[in-house]
């Protein structure tokens, strides 16, 4: 393992004995009810202190206001921040910056992206400063961050006006460092370095990279802030080399200078170099999902990626050491302090995306600090914060082998006891029970395609198409869990999409070392005519762990898709991706179904408690926050379904993408149709994040 070094609340629920706390959560929300960061709080759990919309009055929850800017698309996954009374927003279609004044979501100021280049990003940051510094909403466009004031929308003086760029070089090898992280890092760093990392081995690595959108390129998730750091990954760099490197990697707030870098493959003569046959050929594996961070022990959690390419890995023999993994690093010196494997020789693209959440639990009467990480496999895993270990029981399971020439897949996966939350098989007679007519459209494409699964982690074949359950959606996506310390419980929703792949030999596009093995298709959706997977059962599910004793507290089905099929699709739910918020108030509000609705649900039973039509499905995530009216907010975007519906023949649509709060009704106060004015329409030129019917 490789790093490189530059000289580069508490509170404690009392309702129950075995409450949940969560460290440094209030840490950068403070006693308002500011929303500092994506998650609410520096560990990523998305809980709320606030009470006043409560299980017993959510379901008069009524729209309070909507902000429309005007966009048409398919995806707008931003959760907004609130900062010192002013609501932040990442523009649908523009990447703008919006200030809107949070009681009724007019606009205070704009801060136009740089390159007029629409990104679905997720989240700012923020930086509140340190007395040498102000403070500083942080945003990534393209390969650099750029620092604006929160009061004025204008750049910072004390940055550069192109911003500091977080891109490293462009390069044909990297120079190999030891293990725990002492090269010295040549050049400037930041914005102007093109130097290499020395360290102490030999040789030289490819770096990872290529501009198909993946390699080295930023990614949607806001960076970590730890004091005078900016800590952050990038989607893994891809094939092929010259590329740029994905490292996990921290840059100084005040100079942009590279300061630390870690490369998450282990060096020649390392421990568990040899899971990757030959680690000077490695490209990968860093993290295109979100950190989190533990202030208390100044540790940042990385939930890393898969190694390159996806689905054939003959080049790659071994178990791929931190790949779709749990990392904890120091947050200072990015050394690794543990990491935990959840998948050997990834040929599913199972990466590891959701956020690893710090709480502390009580198992058998003692305290324990746990690391809660939900993978694609649909799977929770609550690990031991100190050393990495699964808290609650698991095991290692045979699994079925690849039969493509020279690829070596891993005997044996973990499974987590009782926490495989997905589906993992599938087979032609259990089917789609939406309707006749679905599971008829299902067969044909089956029988068609001579699909087939042979269990969990069935891996692709040499010859047909194979269905993979979960597909390369998941499972649980980058929404992860939220936590209600109170009860002790993390919540997450789960979806079952499978997906369909077929490998081809004598590919022109197979890497190096695949002995011409590549995936022809490789995310196609296995579904009906309407877009809706082919898989029996439940499509989508919310489900509550209890930390405590790591089994399921309940589980409900999620989404409802009657209004399309009829009362048989009663129960079944609906697929999903975004995350969801925990309050106090004992409620769990998320978009994230492809049923276009915005619902509350109950956090100790799981009840559903209320839910409203939108004008499109939601796939980001909601906060809330007390606006100076008194009154508390929940606010979420209806921008689409994303990943989790791609356009189809029959659902082609753009939709009108909409920012809306909703609190609890004042006398006299008018109704808002959020639906009827925002139809959706067919797509034109400029919509966005519209994607390829698959």
């Amino acid at each position: 393992m490789k790093i490189f070094t530059k000289h580069k609340f508490s509170f404690v629920a009392l309702l129950t004995v075995a409450a949940v706390t969560v460290p440094s959560a209030f840490a950068q929300q403070g006693s308002s009810s500011d929303w500092k960061v994506w998650g609410g709080d520096p560990g990523v759990s998305r809980f709320s202190t606030l009470d006043q919309i409560n299980a017993k009055n959510v379901s008069q929850l009524k729209p309070a206001w909507i902000y429309d800017p005007g966009k048409f698309g398919r995806s707008w996954e931003d959760t907004p921040l609130l900062i010192n009374g002013v609501l932040y927003v990442i523009d649908a279609g523009s990447s703008d910056v919006v200030a809107l004044e949070p009681e009724t979501g007019k606009q205070v100021w704009r801060h136009k992206a740089p390159d007029n280049k629409a990104r679905d990003q997720r989240a700012l940051a923020y930086w509140g400063g340190d007395g040498k510094m102000k403070p500083r909403l942080i945003m990534t466009w393209g390969d650099s961050i750029y620092g604006i004031d929160p009061g004025t929308g204008k750049s910072v003086s004390d940055w550069p006006q192109q911003g500091f760029n977080i891109m490293l070089p462009r390069v044909q090898g990297i120079v190999q460092g030891d293990n725990l992280g002492a090269g010295p890092i040549p050049g400037s760093g930041g914005a102007s370095s093109a130097g290499l990392a020395a360290g102490n081995g030999s040789g030289a690595r490819p770096s990872g990279g290529g501009d198909s959108g993946g390699g080295g390129e930023a990614d949607k998730a806001a960076p970590v802030i730890y004091k005078n750091l900016v800590i952050l990954g990038s989607a893994t760099g891809f094939l092929p080399a010259p590329g740029r490197p994905a490292d996990v990697r921290a840059y100084d707030l005040h100079t942009g200078k590279l300061v630390w870098q870690n490369r998450l493959v282990p060096d020649p003569g390392q421990p568990g170099a040899d899971g990757w046959a030959d680690p000077d050929q490695v490209l990968g594996s860093s993290s295109w999902g979100f950190l989190s961070l533990d202030e208390s022990t100044g540790t940042v959690y990385v939930p890393t990626d898969s190694g390159s390419p996806d689905l054939v890995g003959v080049w790659r023999p071994g178990d791929n050491k931190w790949a779709d993994s749990t990392v904890a690093l120091d947050a200072m010196t990015g050394k690794i302090k543990w990491g935990f494997q959840n998948n050997r020789h990834d040929v599913w693209d199972m990466d590891t995306m959701a956020a690893p959440v710090p709480v502390n639990i009580t198992k058998d009467g003692k305290k324990i600090k746990a690391i809660v990480q939900t993978t694609k496999q649909g799977q929770v895993w609550i690990l031991n914060a100190n050393t990495g270990q699964p808290v609650f029981g698991w095991s290692n399971k045979p699994v079925v082998q690849s039969k493509v020439p020279g690829e070596k897949t891993s005997a044996t996966q973990p499974f987590p006891d009782g926490l495989s939350l997905a589906k993992m098989t599938i087979d032609r007679d259990h089917l789609s029970n939406l309707s006749s007519h679905s599971n008829a459209d299902c067969k044909k494409v089956w029988d068609g395609n001579k699909l087939h699964n042979e269990g969990p982690f069935t891996p692709p074949s040499p010859s047909g198409w194979t269905a993979m359950v979960p597909g390369a959606i998941g499972g649980i996506d980058w929404g992860g869990v939220s936590i209600d310390p109170d009860l002790g419980y993390a919540i997450t929703n789960v979806t079952n999409m499978p997906t369909m792949v077929q490998l081809s030999a004598n590919s022109k596009r197979a890497t190096p070392g695949n002995n011409g093995w590549a995936f022809t298709s490789g995310y196609v959706r296995f579904h009906d005519a309407d877009g809706r997977p082919c898989i029996s059962g439940r499509q989508g599910e919310m489900v509550a762990i209890d930390l405590n004793t790591g089994k399921v507290a309940w589980r409900v089905p999620f989404g409802d898709l009657t209004d399309e099929y009829g009362p048989r699709a009663k129960g079944l739910g609906a697929t999903n991706i975004g995350p969801s918020i925990a309050t106090r108030g004992g409620v769990v509000f998320i978009g994230a179904a492809t049923d276009g609705k915005f619902h509350a649900f109950d956090t100790k039973s799981g009840k559903l408690l209320w839910q409203t039509k939108m004008s499109a499905s939601s796939n980001a995530g909601p906060m809330t926050y007390m606006g100076k009216d008194g009154r508390q907010y929940v606010v979420i975007a209806a921008g689409g379904p994303g990943n989790a519906k791609r356009t189809t023949t029959s659902d082609p649509y753009a939709f009108h993408q909409t920012l809306v709060a909703f609190a609890l009704p004042r006398p006299g106060d008018k109704p808002i149709d959020i639906v009827t004015p925002y139809p959706k329409r067919l797509p034109q030129s400029g919509d966005a994040n519209m994607g390829p019917p698959q």
